[in-house]
């Protein structure tokens, strides 16, 4: 499980007894502990409820280009993501004090080069396009009474490489049991793991922002996460798709059938579907790289 560090300014007797529980204080406010992301949520709620005035700050492990994230409350800190990869930003709160007699308004010759240089690269004609290659496990196939229970995606971008994301959401009821014997994935993982289904929307949309979305038969994944996005009072996606299977159709047009294994192993991949959501993103994105119809448009 994932190691977890909190940090707080202020810490009630009450939050401290909760933190207890599930951390040890290494220093004065200092928190680490090693939990699974349900709890991780928990805390970081009852940390929001409780903290007031105080500063606090949430840092663990997550599969992007960094290798961690992080979240803060009432610093003086902003996050910014730069593709998905989380920035710190120090806003300006005043202007500088003192004599300003030789300052000169405007920006400096850096910052114009900087500036030109970017403007350029954003001007050349060079089409920079980011894909997102979705995957969602479900426990049916109706998107309006069956519930997604895990979503991955991998992420290809020109400048910044290959970023990962996966998550287990919380699930009410038990799990059917052929969609156990399907993925592996049981009642008793997605109570421990399962995270509110809220909070990682949240995450999937920074997460898929600006990008061209990926899947095999893409449209299955798009109607079950856009009909939990409008269940949860948020905008649906309007990112651009594109859809792997049938551009494999195109150019398989005898192909026995267009299953995903099929067309694994039609285009030499030797692997098997494991039917959990980041590892057939994954495999869904090798199988891109092996289309004719497709690597033109990849970075």
């Amino acid at each position: 499980m994932p190691m977890t560090v909190i940090t707080l300014s202020k810490v009630s007797n009450s939050l401290k007894g909760d933190l207890s529980k599930w951390m040890q204080e290494i220093a004065t406010g200092v928190y680490i502990g090693n939990f699974n992301s349900k709890v991780r949520d928990k805390l970081w709620e009852r940390i929001q409820d409780a903290v007031g005035s105080g500063e606090a700050t949430i840092s663990y492990p997550m599969r992007n280009e960094l290798g961690y994230t992080f979240n803060t409350l009432n610093t003086k800190r902003e996050i910014y993501y730069s593709d998905g990869i989380p920035l710190i930003c120090f806003p300006l709160e005043t202007e500088p004090e003192g004599d300003n007699e030789g300052i000169k308004e405007g920006f400096s010759n850096a910052s114009k080069y900087y500036k030109a240089r970017k403007y350029a690269n954003n001007h050349s004609g060079e089409k920079k396009e980011c894909y997102a290659f979705l995957d969602l496990e479900t426990d049916g196939l109706n998107e309006q009474s069956n519930s997604i229970i895990e979503i991955g995606a991998v992420k290809v971008m020109q400048d910044s490489g290959i970023i990962e994301f996966q998550s287990l959401l919380e699930y009410e009821g038990d799990l059917p049991k052929e969609i156990t014997e399907l993925t592996g994935i049981t009642t008793d993982l997605l109570k421990r793991e399962g995270r509110k289904v809220e909070i990682v929307l949240k995450e999937v949309l920074v997460f898929l922002k600006g990008a061209i979305i990926v899947g095999y038969n893409i449209a299955f994944d798009l109607r079950f996460l856009n009909a939990i996005l409008q269940k949860n009072g948020m905008e649906k996606l309007h990112n651009s798709s594109m859809d792997l299977m049938r551009i494999i159709k195109k150019e398989k047009p005898f192909q026995k059938n267009y299953k995903l294994e099929t067309s694994l192993q039609s285009y030499g991949i030797q692997k098997e579907q494991l039917h959990r959501a980041l590892e057939d993103a994954k495999l869904t994105y090798e199988l891109a790289t092996k289309v004719n119809g497709f690597c033109q448009h990849l970075p």
